[in-house]
């Protein structure tokens, strides 16, 4: 004879059904993913994280003259302490737009591809392929970026030994792109915080203190940067300028600021700020 389930034991046993589905095959729990929660209500959060964004942002259009102007004064005194031939200029303003930076220039020489400067770099390049196949595993993303490095600047040797005068981009026009790069991504910054972290329950503070820390992140690394770029320009030639361009250029900015709001978002949220 077959006894019909009862309710409750119908219950019991979905219940336990349940918990099979959620215990990993070590008999944990498993908890949901974040991505897959769902995010509270702003409430007033969409009002007070346009104006914090608008805030820094008239903040840093009213300091566009004194940030050129500070940027022009570290890469003059690094270039003066690493004893280059080169003179930074202080541009004047610029007509592309009130958004846009007026830039410092610096002019300096920079040594020609001649003789056995090819040579050096090609063995150069050989030797840092052959040390990247040598790391261990831990380490083979350092490999692969490493050998995609010498793949660049390969095909860049190779372009200045066929077509030593068609490279028409200089010193000057090279750190002055970037320093307008940085600008921008100065300005964007506020809002790219407010897409990606200011609607999160955090306290406005913490999205203020993230943000700033962005900015002045920029603010000091732009000036020090390029004027390594310069340094770099100087001894080795424009044939590293692809190199640093495309990868220690506003890749670094970018890889900063990424690690700052991965930072910020691994801050604890205040119980009285919601799940």
């Amino acid at each position: 004879m077959v006894m019909a389930a009862t309710p409750g034991a119908s219950f019991a046993a979905l219940a336990s059904l349940t918990r099979l589905g959620q215990t990993g095959h070590r008999g944990r729990l498993i908890l949901q993913h974040r991505a897959m929660g769902r995010l509270p209500n702003p409430g007033l959060r969409l009002v007070t994280a346009p104006l914090l964004a608008l805030a820094f942002t008239a903040a840093l259009l009213a300091l566009q003259g004194p940030i050129a102007e500070i940027w022009s004064a570290v890469m003059s005194d690094w270039l003066a302490a690493l004893e280059l031939p080169g003179l930074v200029i202080s541009a004047a303003p610029v007509q592309d737009g009130w958004l846009t930076l007026a830039a410092p220039l610096i002019d300096m020489p920079v040594r020609s591809l001649s003789g056995g400067v090819p040579l050096g770099h090609a063995c150069g390049m050989a030797v840092v392929w052959w040390a990247a196949g040598r790391l261990p595993d831990a380490l083979k993303p350092g490999a692969y970026l490493l050998r995609f490095a010498v793949l660049i600047h390969a095909i860049s040797v190779l372009f200045f030994w066929l077509w030593p005068g068609s490279f028409l981009h200089s010193v000057a026009g090279h750190c002055a792109n970037g320093l307008r790069q940085a600008w921008l991504l100065m300005l964007v910054t506020p809002w790219l915080h407010l897409a990606t972290y200011y609607l999160f329950p955090q306290p406005l503070y913490r999205c203020a203190l993230l943000t700033l820390m962005s900015v002045i992140y920029l603010l000091v690394l732009t000036p020090l940067q390029y004027a390594m770029h310069a340094a770099l320009l100087y001894h080795l030639g424009l044939v590293v300028m692809p190199l640093l361009h495309l990868l220690f250029g506003a890749m670094l900015s970018i890889l900063g600021f990424v690690a700052l709001y991965g930072w910020a978002m691994s801050w604890p949220v205040p119980d009285d700020q919601g799940a």
